[in-house]
């Protein structure tokens, strides 16, 4: 057994996936939205039998390693350590040697001590709570986001770094992720004199931080967030979302705001399932890890230009993934958080959340009829090509008619624009298609031609029950099928025999991890299409069912052995070739061979 089988053994692959997009049950098995791209239709599939996924809108499958491997972009020995730690798995020693550097663990060792190391300074700082409490925090709320305060002034620094070295963390850890700076002749840092919010990945590991100034004299930017490394990438991450995903997951439904502060207030106020960006736009990354967990986002932006201008933006991104935006107005110059102190309750005005095509359709053609003809026609195309990026035609055509009304320009203009800007793009769309199929696909594509698996029906079907019982296998059926199967199937089975005869106790586990990365996805599909219990009686059928259709080859192939059998003088083997034939042929005549 290696770390790989060991970690399988107790870890759910349910659970593991169950991390990154709700499944619900379908049968024997588990299926959800897949978490590698966009779609509307769930076509990612979870065997807990078999500890395997595969989506049939990608084509990638695997075990809960390669999955992990996949989505936290990272080798598969560092998948297992991954996973190690976020189960409290303890690997045996003698696996240690194959896990990697612990730079990764490293990292958030350390951003946890200064989460924590802050937090205490802050239960310290009678300035810093004043503050918060001030704008509306509660003390369970300090405690539930792990909010903080960075003392300023060099003897303050001087007392971090004592405190960080007596968790074996050094200077030059803290100079090397950006969290203290070297100047001329000591040391600060940028997060001085702020609070500060501790930023948490999608498994609850603090990353990174963001910091805010307080005091009514600073007049440095209002935010500054931890600088970009490869643990912390602000496209990609949404405050507050490992603890608002579960609530998340239960509803279906979410609330994007646009700072830290307007996140908890939401949270004090109820809407636990309330995720804020860093300080940045709204990305399509984003928009894709959320519409792994939910249906519906409410976007809950500042109620001025600059909020509403955003939301234009975010328009365009919304069809990149399977998710219905609904636009909340607030009212000009509030923000959740001010808007929740005064009013206390959001209800209003989610009640007149409008969808946000419909939202940006009546703010993009605001005073449209005032405005010169060059700005008519710039506005209009820019409607079109938000428009072109829905894929519904229904959808398209009741935009086009809401666009028609608003701007008093007939539909049927409007349409034909739309269908002129589609023929223009389908030629680039087409080279971005292929040029952006995964990888995984490309390579199955290489090992197995297509005609191989739309042809093949019983032999893939044979293979799967082969492999989903391979307890029932016996020496003579595994002959027969390396005798007609094709690859992949042909060099799956090889592998299956030989590791049998090694291990006549053979797990499908231990089986699984001997397979190449591509060999595994092939093997996944096949076996989530084909998955059930089969009986002997039922893969001898199978069996027969396939030597009838390769009988031509059967009667060549004794042919040319008897020949050769007669040649030799070989009385013994010419009988047995003709008895094992003729007792073929009287079993292939009771499924009615023509």
């Amino acid at each position: 057994m290696n770390q790989f089988s060991y970690l399988k053994e107790r870890v759910s692959i349910l659970d593991v996936v169950g991390e990154y997009t709700t499944l619900k049950k379908a049968g024997t098995y588990w299926k959800g939205h897949c978490p590698f791209h966009s779609e509307k239709t769930a076509s990612f599939t979870v065997s807990p039998h078999k500890e395997i996924f595969y989506c049939f809108g990608c084509h990638v499958g695997g075990d809960a390693i390669s999955f992990i491997a996949k989505v936290e972009h990272c080798s598969a020995s560092e998948a297992v350590q991954h996973l190690a730690e976020r189960y409290n798995i303890t690997l045996p020693t003698e696996f240690h040697q194959e896990l990697p550097k612990q730079d990764k663990k490293h990292y958030y060792e350390i951003c946890e001590f200064l989460a924590l190391w802050c937090h205490g300074q802050l239960k310290r700082s009678p300035a810093g709570l004043h503050y918060l409490l001030k704008r509306g925090f509660t003390k369970d709320s300090m405690q539930l986001f792990t909010l903080g305060y960075l003392p300023g002034g060099y003897q303050r620094i001087k007392e971090l770094i004592t405190a960080a070295q007596k968790q074996n963390i050094l200077v030059k850890d803290l100079i090397e992720f950006g969290f203290v700076q070297e100047g001329k002749t000591v040391l600060y840092s940028s997060f001085e004199e702020r609070i500060i919010f501790p930023i948490k990945d999608h498994l609850g590991r603090f990353c990174g931080f963001g910091g805010r100034i307080f005091k009514p004299d600073d007049e440095r930017p209002k935010y500054y967030n931890s600088r970009e490394n490869p643990f912390f990438s602000k496209g990609a991450l949404l405050f507050g979302f490992d603890r608002a995903k579960k609530s998340m997951q239960q509803t279906e439904l979410a609330f994007l705001v646009e700072g830290y502060v307007d996140c908890i207030a939401m949270v004090q106020h109820g809407f636990t399932n309330t995720i804020a960006t860093l300080g940045t736009a709204c990305t399509p990354e984003h928009l894709k890890l959320l519409s792994r967990y939910i249906k519906k986002l409410f976007v809950v932006y500042d109620g001025d230009k600059a909020g509403r201008d955003a939301i234009i933006r975010l328009t365009s991104l919304c069809w990149q993934a399977n998710l219905e935006l609904s636009v909340v107005q607030l009212p000009e110059h509030e923000d959740p958080a001010s808007l929740l102190t005064k009013e206390k309750d959001l209800t209003p005005y989610l009640h007149e959340a409008q969808d946000i095509f419909v939202f940006f359709i009546k703010n993009i053609s605001e005073g449209f009829s005032e405005k010169p003809m060059a700005e008519k026609i710039a506005t209009t195309k820019k409607l079109l090509a938000t428009i072109n990026t829905v894929t519904d035609t229904i959808a398209q055509d009741l935009l086009l008619q809401r666009a028609s009304k608003v701007l008093s320009i007939p539909f049927e203009t409007l349409k034909h624009e739309l269908e002129k800007l589609k023929n223009t793009k389908s030629g680039s769309t087409l080279t971005k298609e292929h040029e952006s199929a995964p990888l995984t696909q490309k390579a199955t594509t290489l090992k197995t031609s297509p005609s191989s698996i739309s042809e093949h029906k019983l032999e893939k079907a044979l293979f799967s029950a082969i492999i989903n019982n391979i307890e029932l296998i016996k020496e003579p059926n595994i002959q027969v099928l390396l005798e007609h199967l094709p690859s992949p199937w042909h060099d799956i089975l090889i592998k299956l025999r030989n590791l049998k005869q090694e291990t006549p106790s053979l797990s499908f586990i231990d089986f699984f991890d001997i397979l190449d990365s591509c060999e595994r996805e092939f093997l996944s599909k096949c076996l989530l299409e084909y998955e059930g219990e089969f009986e002997p009686a039922m893969i001898e059928a199978l069996i027969l069912q396939l030597q009838r259709n390769h009988w031509k080859t059967i009667v060549n192939s004794f042919k040319k052995q008897l020949d050769t059998a007669k040649k030799r003088g070989d009385h013994v083997k010419e009988q047995q070739l003709l008895h094992d034939f003729l007792a073929l042929k009287k079993k292939l005549l009771t499924i009615n061979l023509p």
